[in-house]
């Protein structure tokens, strides 16, 4: 019995912990990293899906970092240092993620940017130098990823792990690799990648569900970010599926059908185009006064960049204005006017090329523009009337969606697909049927032969795994016939050439199956045919694609299981189990009349030393096999790598949580001395304190006010919290003298009020009910009675002898006192107030206050051997000596009304 209990007991420990723990990493966050914004969501039991704000809140951060002495700045701030400090500031670190140094997108980033950027010796990857240190592009959209992490925690207020990340759908596996290196030097689990219209179609699909019918409905998302731009063309429908039991339920199918983009088209290329065109107005404004061209000048053009993005911003809305920058380049100030006409006609040829992703999404479908219900614009860059006019001019002005959130709608589907993928939530069924855009080919190479001429060859083939267009999730399986170790690699397929230019390398993985030469060594005599390896190849959920597993199976020839117990019971009897294993194995597959399984004479007569031919069986061996994957093109971080740039971050982000630590005791003292100064002043702190402590208070705050501002630029943590501490010292007395003041009238007058009503319950108890009827001892009234009483002269003397001294001394008693006696009233007052009356007996009175006639219940009745009658019941003619407790004669009509019809009843 004991053991029992204790297993219960062990069992709901451990479930309760078992839940704790999915409860702590129930939440869920998303975060839709964009080439010039990120937005973090976020979603948690209880909480609804939700826009994480940052510290400035705000619903979206920048995708910049600063560093300067292993001190890291992001966002708004970030951005406003890159001025002065434009080496160590980064930005658009999405378009070189995963690309490698000699890479088209990085020569772009170092025609645009200043930071000295290396090539990395073991990888060909982009590192950055910064002061004594190297960073991978992946560390630093680490960082970015840890920031959106305390984003959200800061919100969530709990540790979160599990996240959905958005990535473009023309991602390479480098860059899909790399992205998430970033998340798990982030501290992240990245539950799955998913493309950045596909999220905003889930968003779109989520507040949309009553629109949707079993035909097929079709949709452009149309995104134009900061770097690239992608037309998705995704349907929508219901479809019934079985549910739980006898019942069907309704969900929505979301099938991406193609997608066409262009990497390099956004706003940033529109941004470039005006920056270029200001930097040519200064140099032209002040030709001859200026010694150098402004395009020499990191600063000056950084600068530049930023003013391009808010006169670009600014023309969205208005026809034109004036770029303007103080102290631009050698001391020039710059303004020059800007028509949204000059914008358009720099970026001519950018708009040109605005339909060209909707026109390849088109062209891989048999579904028309007239099968278009909706085009949903997403991005930043959409919002550029002239690329709103080109829009309008391909689908029409009424086919333009104005009622999705572009800005927060992807974060907001990434963080649902979440939810739904953890499996800790309960959501709306989305069936999402997503595809990657570019062939994946299997390249392998055949077992050499010998030729006619009497030279070994072999053949190389390709043959494609995954076709443009093939949906993610799925896997393959490729089936080998080989005779030894062999190793097969996954390329990108053949592609068009203006793709061919800038996609980068095409070699993916190569995989080396090792183990086959052994197994077939293992089973080389009962082996009956070329063994088959198959090799499984998955696309993830994620878009990437891995060989997972290699298994050999190898047929072979083998006793039959009745020969070997016919065998075992024709050996001699001291024949061991090992000469039985040993036995010899026949090679012929066709069994032999004359053919016979060794054995040594025996005497025993119900033994032969001879047996039946032994039969033979195929039979198929399974080897699982190893596989070795190097990775290609841009290889992922390896775990050495990743160790180091792990433990790099933690450095830094243990000087983050100094600073912020300092950061935070410098403002408290700060703010500390501000708000002592207003408690001075005020006219209640000056009723109850003296001149002198006022003065010497304030000398100590303007000395550590001085302090802060001359002398505390380096001071340490403990040097702000040891003055703060200090302060607080001096004020304590002042700040308990104002305090106790101020609230001692409120308490004396609770007190009294407490007192007055325990006294009134006593003595209502006394006078109005009779002995009868109160179950409150006297003993009990008079405790509380004297109590209110001793607690009533303590408050008298008390206030007495407050009232003879001076505002300025310490109080004769404190309000925790006054509240600690009214507490003691109110307890012993609801202890006898809850009291319960004891039960009374089943009896009714009758009309005589002598007498009383009790009536069995109808069960003792029932239940009862005996006939007894009720005129046969006790009659109690001394109701004084009876241990049942009749009530008084003074009954409610209705209640005797009720007693007489039961008498009636009885005696009849």
């Amino acid at each position: 019995m004991f053991f029992s209990k204790l297993i219960i007991i062990v069992g709901a420990f451990i479930i309760l912990s078992l839940y704790s723990s999915l409860h702590c990493e129930a939440a869920v966050l998303s975060i839709d990293y964009g080439t010039e914004w990120f937005k973090v969501a976020l979603v948690k039991p209880g909480v609804p899906m939700e826009i994480v704000l940052n510290r400035d809140s705000k619903r979206k951060t920048q995708s910049t970092l600063n560093i300067r002495e292993n001190e890291r700045v992001y966002g708004s701030d970030s951005v406003n240092l890159a001025a002065r400090f434009p080496r160590n500031t980064f930005f658009s670190l999405k378009r070189i993620l995963g690309r490698s140094f000699d890479d088209k997108y990085a020569n772009e980033y170092r025609s645009i940017y200043p930071n000295e950027m290396l090539r990395d010796p073991s990888r060909n990857s982009v590192t950055f130098k910064i002061n004594d240190n190297v960073f991978s592009v992946e560390e630093l959209v680490a960082m970015q990823f840890a920031h959106a992490k305390e984003q959200a925690e800061a919100t969530a207020q709990e540790s979160l792990r599990d996240a959905v990340i958005t990535v473009p759908p023309f991602f390479t596996q480098s860059e899909r690799r790399a992205i998430l290196d970033a998340a798990d030097l982030a501290g992240l689990n990245v539950i799955s990648l998913i493309h950045d219209e596909t999220a905003v179609a889930i968003n779109y699909a989520i507040s949309h569900f009553s629109s949707f019918t079993n035909e097929p409905q079709y949709h452009i998302f149309f995104d134009m970010g900061a770097g690239s731009t992608v037309a998705s063309l995704i349907s929508f429908n219901t479809a019934n599926i079985k549910d739980v039991g006898r019942f069907n339920k309704t969900i929505i199918q979301l099938e991406v059908k193609s997608v066409g983009f262009d990497r390099t088209l956004g706003g940033q290329a529109f941004d470039l185009r005006l920056q270029k065109h200001l930097a040519n107005g200064f140099d032209r404004l002040y030709k001859g006064k200026i010694k150098s061209s402004i395009f020499t000048s990191e600063r000056a053009m950084v600068k530049l960049l930023k003013e391009a993005n808010r006169v670009k911003q600014i023309l969205s809305a208005n026809t034109e204005t004036i770029a303007s920058i103080e102290n631009l380049h050698e001391e020039f100030d710059f303004r020059l006017p800007v028509t949204r006409r000059e914008l358009e006609t720099l970026s001519d040829d950018l708009l040109k090329r605005v339909s060209g992703p909707i026109d390849d999404a088109l062209s891989k479908t048999i579904i028309s523009k007239e099968d278009i219900k909706s085009l949903v614009l997403v991005g930043g860059g959409v919002r550029i009337p002239a690329v709103q006019a080109v829009l309008s001019s391909i689908l029409g002005e009424d086919k333009i969606a104005k009622n999705v959130n572009g800005d927060e709608a992807a974060a907001l589907g990434a963080v649902f697909r979440g939810a739904g993928l953890s499996g800790q939530f309960k959501v709306k069924e989305i069936k999402v049927k997503d595809l990657i855009i570019y062939p994946i080919e299997v390249e392998y190479t055949m077992d050499p032969k010998e030729t006619e001429d009497g030279t070994i060859k072999s053949k190389s083939f390709r043959t494609n795994l995954f076709n443009s267009l093939s949906p993610i999730g799925t896997r393959k399986i490729m089936t080998f016939k080989r005779t030894t170790d062999f190793e097969f690699g996954l390329n990108y397929g053949q592609f068009v050439q203006e793709m061919d230019t800038d996609f980068g390398p095409k070699e993916i993985v190569i995989a080396q199956v090792n183990g086959l030469s052994e197994a077939i060594e293992k089973f080389k005599d009962v082996s009956v045919e070329r063994p088959k390896v198959k090799v499984t190849i998955q696309l993830s959920d994620s878009g990437i694609v891995s060989a997972t597993d290699a298994i050999a199976t190898i047929a072979t020839e083998q006793t039959s299981l009745a020969d070997k117990v016919k065998s075992f019971f024709g050996v001699n009897t001291n024949t061991t189990e090992e000469s039985i294993k040993d036995a010899p194995i026949p090679e012929e597959t066709k069994q032999s009349e004359n053919s016979s399984t060794p054995s040594p004479s025996t005497d025993n007569d119900t033994a032969s030393n001879e047996t039946e031919p032994a039969t033979k069986e195929t039979k198929t061996e399974t080897i699982k096999l190893k596989l070795d994957v190097q990775y290609l093109g841009i290889p992922p971080m390896s775990e050495n790598v990743k160790r180091d740039a792990f433990d790099r971050l933690r450095m830094m982000d243990r000087f983050d949580h100094e600073k912020r630590t300092l950061e935070e005791a410098r403002n408290n003292l700060e703010s500390f001395v501000y708000r002592a100064q207003d408690f001075l002043n005020d006219d209640s702190t000056i009723k109850v304190t003296t001149s002198d402590e006022r003065k010497f208070f304030s000398s100590q705050l303007s000395e550590v006010s001085d302090w802060i501002y001359e002398g505390g630029e380096h001071a340490s943590i403990n040097e702000f919290r040891g003055r703060l501490d200090h302060l607080k010292s001096l004020e304590k007395p002042l700040a308990f003298r104002r305090e106790e003041h101020h609230r001692r009238p409120a308490a004396v007058s609770y007190l009294r009020d407490t007192i007055k009503i325990a006294q009134e319950f006593v003595k209502n108890i006394r006078t109005n009910t009779s002995i009868e009827n109160q179950y409150h001892s006297d003993q009990e009234l008079e405790s509380l009675s004297n109590l209110c009483n001793q607690i009533e002269t303590w408050l008298n003397e008390a206030i007495d002898k407050q009232e003879k001294i001076s505002l300025y001394a310490d109080p004769v008693f404190r309000v925790m006192d006054v509240n600690n006696k009214a507490q003691e009233i109110y307890n012993e007052f609801l202890r006898l107030l809850n009291k319960k009356p004891p039960k009374k007996p089943k009896a009714v009175t009758t009309a005589s206050s002598e007498t009383a006639t009790i009536i069995p219940s109808q069960s003792e009745k029932d239940s009862s051997s005996s006939n007894v009658s009720v005129s046969e019941a006790t009659t109690l003619k001394d109701t004084s000596s009876t241990t049942f407790i009749t009530q008084p004669t003074q009954h409610t009509s209705e209640t005797s009304g009720i007693d007489q019809e039961t008498i009636k009843r009885e005696e009849l």
